[in-house]
């Protein structure tokens, strides 16, 4: 049985139990680095990044379309894509990410599906 790796650090302590033979040193060493880069990390309010997407995108910001469009970009998909994995019209779904066309319950049910979101953000 593989003895259970125990790392000490002023952010957590871990607890690991290695599915491998591993170097044990190196692994310490890699954890601790990492959690001491999260530790220096600059962090920003969330206030100040909506404050600059709502100026980036305008009137746009969190709208049906806009929740759309970043759900679909999440998914990693295109907008042909994703029509075809719903069956619809790629320009009616680019008509609904930019407000252009309301997204009405059966599509944003189907969008959410493929999206894995909750459809009621796409109303």
């Amino acid at each position: 049985m593989r003895q259970a790796l125990k790392i000490h650090h002023d952010l957590a302590d871990v607890v690991l139990k290695p599915a491998s033979k591993v170097n044990a040193t190196r692994l310490k060493k890699m954890i601790c680095t990492t959690l001491d880069q999260y530790l220096e990390e600059e962090r920003l309010p969330a206030s100040i990044i909506h404050a600059g997407t709502k100026v980036r995108h305008g009137k746009d910001y969190n709208t049906p379309g806009y929740y759309l469009r970043l759900y679909r970009q999440r998914a990693e998909l295109t907008q042909v894509l994703l029509a075809k994995k719903v069956n619809m019209r790629q320009h009616h779904l680019s008509e609904m990410e930019h407000n252009k066309r309301p997204i009405g319950k059966a599509a944003a049910q189907k969008l959410a599906k493929v999206l894995k979101c909750n459809y009621q953000q796409l109303l």
